[in-house]
C-alpha cells in the first residue's frame, strides 16, 4: 500500500480512520489509494494532484484523492488502470459525497464515504 501522508490537520485517530479506509478499500477493489490533505500550491488543483498521483509507485493503479480545507479544493486523480472500471459518473458521486460531509465540517467522514464509494465502484 502506496500512500502520501495524509496532512497535519487531522490527529492520529482521525489518520487512522481514514488509513483504516484506505486499507480496506485498497483489499476490495485491488486498486491503490492516495490521500493528501493539505495545502495544495499553484492555481492548477488539477495539475498539483496530477503530479502527486504520478509519484506513487504504481500510478495505473492508483487513485489520488487530494483535499484542501482552506481553498476548498478537492480533486481526484486516477489512473489507466482504474479507469477502465471507474466512470467519471462515478468518481463525480463519490466527490459530491465528500464535498457534502466537508460542508458539514466532517472531513474524515467524508472522505471514509468517498474511498468505499470509489473502491465499491472499480
Amino acid at each position: 500500500m502506496e500512500q502520501v501522508p495524509v496532512g497535519e490537520r487531522l490527529t492520529t485517530g482521525q489518520r487512522y480512520a481514514v488509513e483504516e479506509s484506505i486499507r480496506k478499500a485498497e483489499l476490495a477493489s485491488r486498486a491503490e489509494f492516495s490521500v493528501y490533505v493539505g495545502p495544495v500550491d499553484g492555481s492548477d488543483p488539477h495539475a498539483f494532484a496530477t503530479q502527486l498521483h504520478n509519484t506513487l509507485v504504481a500510478p495505473a493503479r492508483s487513485i489520488m484523492i487530494v483535499v484542501d480545507p482552506e481553498r476548498r479544493l478537492l480533486e481526484i486523480v486516477t489512473g489507466g488502470w482504474v479507469r477502465r472500471t471507474l466512470s467519471d459518473a462515478e468518481a463525480t458521486l463519490a466527490a459530491e459525497t465528500m464535498r457534502s460531509s466537508f460542508a458539514q465540517g466532517d472531513l474524515v467522514g467524508g472522505l471514509r464515504a468517498g474511498i468505499a464509494l470509489l473502491a465499491g465502484h472499480i
